[in-house]
């Protein structure tokens, strides 16, 4: 199905542009964190670290989280019910599992990035499957939607792709964390008046 007024071409190039943009956020997100504790305390970091989250989860809904939206991936992909079985099977969850992780996304996104909603606890989704169900979508179009016709200087693969930024990410950390002493550890609220 051809969304909008974009060509074939320019629409399949769109989505795998997206799934690089959420896959390099969710590098850089992923490379500011060591066993489970983010490497660094002061606001900028965690500010930083935390907008590649949002970006991540904003780029993940629009291929995954939004039946209605122009980059949803069943409006790109040429045999949809083959690619999700697929999918399932790639990422190992059910379908009712899969469904649940696209509500805990959207829910992240709607409750805590789009808007700042009455809820109390901010839970950060688990991206375990994000990061699966992303790679075989952008794997997926270059091998079975004619991607590297229409973008060549695509990726050759999501896991390359997303192992090349992880590891610059880590490499800007820890080029940071060298340079500086003690990171800024004053309470954020303090300031604000």
């Amino acid at each position: 199905m051809l969304c909008c007024s974009m060509t074939r071409r320019q629409h399949l190039r769109r989505v795998a542009i997206l799934c690089c943009h959420c896959l390099r956020n969710l590098a850089f997100y992923n490379a500011g964190w060591r066993r489970g504790e983010s490497i660094f305390k002061g606001q900028f970091w965690i500010t930083t670290n935390g907008n590649f989250l949002d970006i991540c989860v904003l780029e993940w809904c629009k291929l995954f989280g939004d039946e209605s939206g122009k980059h949803y991936w069943r409006k790109v992909i040429s045999d949809p019910d083959t690619f999700f079985q697929e999918l399932l099977s790639e990422t190992g969850v059910t379908e009712a599992k899969f469904n649940d992780h696209v509500q805990e996304m959207r829910k992240y996104r709607d409750k805590f990035v789009a808007h700042l909603d009455s809820e109390e606890v901010m839970h950060i989704p688990t991206l375990t499957i994000t990061l699966q169900s992303v790679s075989y979508l952008y794997n997926y179009l270059l091998d079975n939607e004619g991607v590297p016709q229409f973008f060549a200087d695509a990726p050759k693969s999501a896991s390359a792709f997303y192992s090349r930024f992880r590891r610059e990410g880590k490499e800007a950390y820890e080029a940071w964390k060298s340079n500086i002493s003690t990171p800024s550890t004053q309470p954020v609220m303090e300031n604000v008046r």
